[in-house]
């Protein structure tokens, strides 16, 4: 099944107003909303790059979100394409390529996430929609894991473009800013852990956010099953079961 394209017209997973602004990332979220959020004319491209659990896929939703609250009447807002897929992570983009100009002129931008994954053929695609995005003023958003340069080797004028953007390369938060995440994250959930379950889980389970989001739901669903609150005791029992 083909992922659909998204229109970010309807609530998104990801906004800056949910977003925990620690030290790494509070300079990039200032330079994007200055940027993207006045959205004076054409809007140059946009690039993070960053390790997993950097925060990229939220800044990229963020970034769109922001863009998609300006959207002008009769516009068809922000395309967001989150490869899933491994058979053809892509599909979305050649997809997106095939409308016609009439129907593109009424998007105001497109957010790809994990371009790192991309072949040549889907770089050259997304060479094409630079182009036809730059034609109707509309902006580029990437996020990736390694840096465009590398990504889009033999396509010098994708690198070009790319480099007269936008780009941001991010660093891993510090622990402090991840027991933060983790807390935030429980709170989302509406969940209530100690800070001495999240220095737990962050210094001897992962520092990794994604990770720590999968641990978090891990226990959420351990403790509505033992009926228990999430405290250092459930954890070494599953633990020890090894189902953490």
């Amino acid at each position: 099944m083909k992922q659909l394209l998204l229109s970010l017209k309807t609530p998104p997973r990801f906004t800056f107003d949910d977003m925990l602004q620690h030290e790494g990332i509070a300079a990039v979220v200032s330079a994007v909303k200055g940027v993207y959020g006045a959205r004076s004319g054409s809007l140059p491209p946009l690039f993070f790059v960053g390790s997993s659990g950097t925060g990229k896929t939220h800044l990229l939703e963020a970034s769109a979100d922001l863009l998609s609250q300006n959207v002008p009447a009769g516009g068809a807002g922000v395309r967001v394409i989150s490869p899933k897929h491994d058979s053809d992570p892509f599909a979305d983009l050649a997809a997106l390529m095939s409308e016609s100009e009439e129907d593109f002129q009424r998007t105001v931008g497109v957010a790809v996430d994990d371009v790192h994954r991309m072949t040549g053929q889907d770089a050259a695609h997304l060479w094409s929609l630079s182009n036809k995005l730059t034609r109707t003023g509309a902006a580029l958003m990437l996020a990736s894991r390694e840096p465009f340069d590398v990504v889009f080797q033999g396509n010098q004028h994708l690198i070009s473009r790319i480099a007269a953007g936008l780009v941001f390369t991010l660093e891993p938060p510090d622990d402090q800013a991840r027991m933060l995440i983790l807390d935030k994250m429980a709170r989302d959930r509406s969940l209530r852990i100690s800070g001495e379950v999240c220095r737990y889980l962050v210094t001897r389970k992962s520092r990794n956010v994604k990770d720590l989001e999968k641990l978090l739901h891990i226990l959420d669903i351990a403790s509505l099953r033992l009926k228990r609150r999430i405290t250092l005791p459930l954890i070494r029992l599953l633990e020890s079961e090894g189902e953490l």
